[in-house]
């Protein structure tokens, strides 16, 4: 299968090692010059550098020569926006990370064969979690498919006090170590997750983490 991928930040990038690790052709597009050299880097795949909400970008890379379109960038609308015009050029198959579950109903109307939260595309759809868990570390509730690569999946409240309130995700400390697939605010409502977002006190932060770095992850949090 020819996939090519929209966004290429941390669900990206595991989107790219497991599509490969099946035999499956990978592409990625980002409008970001940076994220793409790094990417190239990385990976042996074609990257190429572009607007997915930019029709004549997408055109250039002759984006019908791919059978699936997976827009997983920090931006529901964009993200949205990219399979439709994808679909306009003729790829069958696309699929939306979309976080907000009003635009996720929107999508499907508008005719996305398939939307995706952000957990749901960093754990059920890439590294087979199938249960969402309450809280937080103990191993019988960490999916096997989880510890044979030595990550925990873990539930946060941030404490009113806690180092990194007021930062953005995207400058948080440890970025290697964890991943934040899901935010909840403190009226129990979900909150897409960029880089721009800043954390909050009482915060509920699904995240991914590995397990050497639990103690120092849960330190920044509390």
């Amino acid at each position: 299968m020819k996939a090519i991928i929209a966004g290429v930040g941390r669900t990206g990038k595991i989107l790219i090692r497991e599509l490969k690790e099946n035999g499956n052709d990978v592409a990625v597009i980002d409008i970001d010059a940076d994220k793409c050299k790094e990417v190239s880097h990385e990976f042996d795949i074609l990257v190429f550098k572009g607007d997915i909400t930019d029709i004549d970008d997408l055109s250039k890379i002759n984006i019908n020569e791919y059978e699936i379109f997976i827009s997983v960038t920090g931006s529901d609308e964009k993200n949205i926006l990219g399979c439709l015009l994808a679909k306009d050029l003729g790829i069958q198959k696309v699929i939306a990370r979309v976080s907000d579950p009003r635009l996720s109903k929107i999508a499907g109307k508008l005719g996305i064969n398939h939307t995706i939260c952000p957990e749901e595309a960093a754990a059920e759809k890439i590294l087979q979690i199938t249960k969402e868990s309450d809280t937080l570390t103990s191993e019988e509730k960490t999916p096997q498919a989880l510890h044979s690569l030595g990550v925990r999946r873990v539930r946060v409240k941030v404490g009113k006090n806690a180092p990194v309130i007021g930062m953005q995700i995207g400058d948080l400390p440890l970025r290697n170590e964890w991943m934040i697939v899901r935010v909840k605010d403190e009226n129990d409502r979900f909150i897409p997750v960029d880089a721009s977002l800043k954390i909050q006190s009482d915060f509920v932060l699904d995240m991914l983490v590995k397990e050497s770095a639990l103690e120092a992850v849960k330190a920044l949090f509390s």
